[in-house]
């Protein structure tokens, strides 16, 4: 059996048991023998939103980072800590104060603003190499979130998965599965971004303008997925990073396997986040940057010593 092969047959059992654990577990444990009124509502007002909410949150998210890595040719370009993602949040943010009630808005906002942060960095991006670029994101990145600090103190200020409605995922839910359906048929361009521009140019075929439509499919996937559930950085960067390993270097092999290994993943922090201390929760934010962490500082230490991903 090929290595592909085993490897989608574990991805797709570790979603199901993950599903039916995070489906069953919490605050409190729900049993399918007896369901009472509670436990119903449980299910599917509390509990289902946000499954559903990580499942098209980490594909969107994984997808959205491979093509950041790929437009860049970065290993590490993630829109989760490149200014995008809190550039969305702020704009969010400042949409949500002015106009409280109108949740369309501030997913609409949202996206402006990751597109403006996006903006930003295209304009530094032919100057610099991909590492300086990096920096000037994580500057953007620490800007942007001064401001919502100094806008919005409150220490919840935004959405979370905790706040998981079925209107926020539904939401979520159709810019996200668009947008990712959209990464399938677009996948073979971020394979022609392994060669050099004029390469691709004597092949009748424009390395920018491939370029700027990946990473504004990626930025919007990102920022609506900032609108619905908040900033969640890394998962750009482990789950293709895994990928790399698992499936290849082959974005049409890539993309799908971020797609389910970044539902799961998500799931499967979130899960272990609202469980391990329940009924206290461990925000899903903070688990990845315990885990992003040491990932990022390997995949630069692999660098280092001249080893691509890309």
């Amino acid at each position: 059996m090929k290595k592909t092969t085993i490897t989608y047959f574990a991805l797709i059992v570790l979603l199901a048991v993950t599903f039916y654990f995070a489906l069953t577990h919490g605050a409190s444990k729900v049993s399918f023998t007896n369901l009472t009124n509670t436990q119903l509502n449980i299910l599917f007002n509390i509990r289902l939103p946000r499954i559903f909410s990580d499942l098209v949150a980490g594909a969107a998210l994984s997808v959205s980072g491979a093509f950041f890595q790929a437009s860049l040719r970065n290993p590490i370009a993630d829109p989760g800590f490149m200014g995008v993602s809190t550039g969305a949040s702020l704009f969010e943010i400042v949409f949500a104060l002015i106009f409280p009630s109108m949740f369309l808005g501030k997913i609409f906002f949202a996206i402006l603003g990751g597109c403006f942060a996006f903006l930003l960095l295209v304009q530094f991006q032919s100057r610099m190499n991909p590492y300086k670029l990096i920096i000037v994101g994580v500057a953007l990145d620490a800007i942007f979130s001064g401001l919502i600090s100094v806008i919005a103190p409150e220490k919840n200020a935004g959405m979370s998965l905790a706040t998981s409605t079925w209107t926020t995922t539904i939401c979520l839910g159709i810019i996200g599965i668009i947008g990712i359906i959209g990464t399938l048929f677009l996948s073979s361009w971020a394979n022609y971004l392994k060669v050099n521009d004029e390469e691709l140019s004597s092949l009748g075929l424009s390395a920018q303008k491939m370029r700027l439509i990946l990473l504004l499919l990626a930025t919007i996937l990102a920022s609506a997925v900032t609108a619905n559930v908040g900033v969640l950085a890394f998962i750009g960067i482990i789950v293709p990073h895994q990928g790399r390993f698992l499936v290849g270097h082959d974005y049409d092999k890539l993309i799908p396997f971020s797609i389910i290994a970044g539902s799961w993943f998500l799931l499967f922090v979130d899960t272990v986040g609202r469980t391990i201390i329940a009924p206290d929760e461990i925000a899903a934010n903070i688990l990845l940057a315990i885990i992003g962490g040491p990932v990022l500082i390997a995949i630069l230490a692999k660098e280092n010593r001249g080893k691509s991903y890309d």
